[in-house]
Formats: C-alpha cells, structure tokens, sequence
C-alpha cells in the first residue's frame, strides 16, 4: 500500500509540475514522502514586500491580514506548506490548475468562486475611500449626498471629466467599488502594477501626477505636512468593511484545508489576538462593532 500511495504521489506532483515549476513541488514531495502524515498544500504569495517576513511575523506591523495569514500558516501542523512567491495574475492560474494550493488576502467575488473555495473571515479592513490632494477648491456640493459620501464615482469624473483617477491594477476593490470603477471611462484612469504599486501611487498622487487615488485608509502614510493637505472622501453604497478572506483550489484537498483554516479562526475570534491586530487601524468604536459582528455572524457555538 506504501508504494501504491507513493507512485500516485509522485505522478500527481509530475503533471502538476508541468504547469507550475517541478522544483517546488519536488520539494513538497519529498517532504510528503519523508512526513507520510503530513499532506502537501502550495501557499501562493504575492511578491510584494509586505509579505516578505510572511512566516516570522510575531506583530501586525504593516497589514493585519498578513499578521493572521503568518499565525493561520503557523498553526496548519497537519501540511507540508511550501510557499510559493509570484504574480496575482500566476496565483489566479494556478488555483485554477493545482488541486492544493491556497491563497490569503483576498476578496470573495463570485467571479473567484467558479475556481476557488473561500474561508470565515481572514481580516477586516476600513473599506476603500476616494483620496485628493492639495487642490485649491473643494468638490462641488452637488457630488454629495445629505450624509456627506461622494454620490458615486462617475458622478465625480461626469463633472471633471479632464481629471485621472490612480488605481491599482490586477486587484479587487470589492464587488460594490468593482461594479463603480468599471462605470468610469478609460481615460480618466491611471493603472499602476508591480511589486511597489501602492506607494508609487500614494507618490504620484502627492505629486500631482494624477487627481484622485481609490485606496485603503490602511495603505495612506502621509507625512504631517501631507496629512494637512490630503482629503478622504465616502462613497455612498460602498459597505463599512472590505473582507479578506483565505481562498483555496475548488477541490477536494481544498475544500479539506478550507475546513482547517476555518477551526483555526475560530479560535482566533474567541480570543484577544484577533482584535487586537485590528486595534492599530481601527477607531475603538469600530472595533467593537466588529466584534459584535464576528460573534453573531461567524464564531460556531459549542
């Protein structure tokens, strides 16, 4: 029996091999073959440098997703994880092409779950807001609503229509923002990419090189003097939250490592640790609603 489950192993990690780089999963199938409890499972990362210290994070310095990402990898005893650093646009072929393979940090649209299983909650962040700079007058009354949110997006660029939005490309802005961005005309938008693309536009946009930026609060680090000068507007519609969650392979060995990481934030929600990595960006009034929202919505009862 040891040898039949080794040959088909062996013969699932050479066809995988094929289409994603035979020297990752060589080494996951000696691991799986040196640990024969222990299951492979690929854990695709962006390479951007916010995941650079992805399995030594001990505090949620930059992004409290990849703070609980590093604590949900650490606690998954029953893989062999072999992390696999590259492009959004690679991490979207190979979970359509690797039965075991997950991914963190992402937004469930249902566009990703023709291909992909998601899990409970990964992270919360202070959904996207419409960003300006420095500009001499205000925007005009009339793109507000009475509860002070921008009426929409292409109401802005309908009364500016000489003006460019930055956006980062290849990502999800969450399906409400999503179904706003593609409202707008091309040439009112800027799209940036690479590894650097969230500071480069945060620049650009200090600079005057474009008008507007759609980003995360989170993601803004203005200095004092920018922090003055930098305007931050709601969109009406847009929910109070962007969720993160950890997405797998939509298949059996996917579906398995779903129902682990999801024991593991269960767990999490129960505790201080989850809140806590929230507390650096979020208002304490904030962070009490999402607790409240956790344990109605998402914590199991015993």
């Amino acid at each position: 029996m040891k040898t039949l489950n080794r040959y088909h192993v062996m013969s699932v990690f050479y066809i995988l091999s094929l289409s994603i780089g035979s020297d990752v999963f060589a080494r996951a199938f000696e691991q799986a073959v040196q640990n024969n409890d222990k299951k492979p499972l690929i854990w695709l990362v962006e390479d951007k440098k916010e995941n650079l210290n992805l399995l030594t994070m001990s505090a949620p310095t930059t992004s409290v997703a990849t703070y609980i990402e590093s604590r949900v990898i650490g606690q998954l005893k029953q893989y062999d994880i072999v992390v696999q650093r590259m492009s959004i646009k690679r991490i979207e072929q190979v979970l359509q092409t690797t039965p075991n393979a997950c991914v963190a940090n992402r937004a469930k649209l249902e566009s990703r779950q023709k291909y992909s299983l998601f899990s409970t909650p990964q992270a919360f962040y202070l959904t996207h807001k419409l960003f300006r700079y420095n500009q001499r007058t205000p925007l005009d009354e009339q793109l507000f609503n009475a509860d002070g949110e921008i009426t929409s997006l292409k109401a802005v660029f309908d009364y500016t229509p000489n003006e460019i939005i930055g956006l980062a490309s290849g990502v999800s802005f969450g399906p409400f923002l999503d179904i706003e961005v593609g409202k707008l005309a091309k040439k009112n938008i800027y799209f940036r990419g690479g590894v650097n693309r969230v500071t480069a536009l945060e620049a650009m946009l200090y600079a005057n090189r474009v008008d507007y930026l759609l980003a995360l609060p989170i993601d803004m680090k203005p200095n004092q003097a920018q922090k003055a000068l930098l305007e931050q507007h709601a969109i009406a519609g847009a929910p109070p939250y962007l969720i993160a969650h950890i997405s797998c392979s939509k298949s059996q060995e996917g579906a398995a490592a779903i129902n682990a990481i999801n024991d593991i934030l269960d767990k999490m929600y129960r505790g201080e640790d989850y809140y806590l990595a929230h507390k650096k960006w979020f208002p304490e009034q904030d962070l009490i609603k999402l607790q409240r929202y956790l344990k109605e919505k998402f914590v199991k009862t015993p």
